[in-house]
């Protein structure tokens, strides 16, 4: 390579959070929470209010995200924070009812191995969200793995 040369890097390559994890578990992953979630005391009135009528595009984007965090598919280009913000304040009793059952969905889908990097995404991805709608980067956010 010459001076001038600028080194170029391969790509790296996408790997899936968990080898087992496949395109169908998400999905199956998907239609069951959200199918929950809709019967649920606490859940369903928030979602209600801001997924009226056919659910079937808010499955179809879910599924693209969660592909892209579990199978890193980069498929999915949205802005989930400015979604969550128009919400209004979600408090961490609602993030925790939200994490328990999905945390109990995620354990009738995958396998022990990969459940816990799902489950550990999930705190990951509801830390962000609370602290975005709770209007303070410099709280502490909760500790989601306490919750039971």
């Amino acid at each position: 390579m010459a001076d001038n040369e600028i080194p170029i890097r391969a790509g790296s390559e996408r790997q899936p959070l968990h080898a087992s994890i496949t395109a169908e578990q998400i999905s199956d992953l998907v239609e069951m929470f959200y199918e929950r979630v809709q019967h649920d005391a606490r859940l369903a009135p928030i979602f209600k209010k801001h997924v009226p009528g056919d659910w079937g595009p808010h499955l179809d984007v879910m599924k693209g995200f969660w592909r892209s965090v579990l199978l890193k598919t980069a498929e999915y280009d949205g802005r989930p924070v400015p979604v969550h913000v128009k919400l209004g304040r979600l408090d961490e009793d609602d993030f925790r009812a939200w994490l328990k059952l999905f945390d109990a969905t995620v354990d009738e889908v995958f396998e022990p191995g990969a459940r816990a990097l799902v489950v550990e995404a999930a705190e990951r991805i509801a830390t962000s969200l609370w602290l975005a709608t709770n209007g303070d980067l410099l709280a502490r956010p909760p500790a989601w793995s306490e919750r039971d």
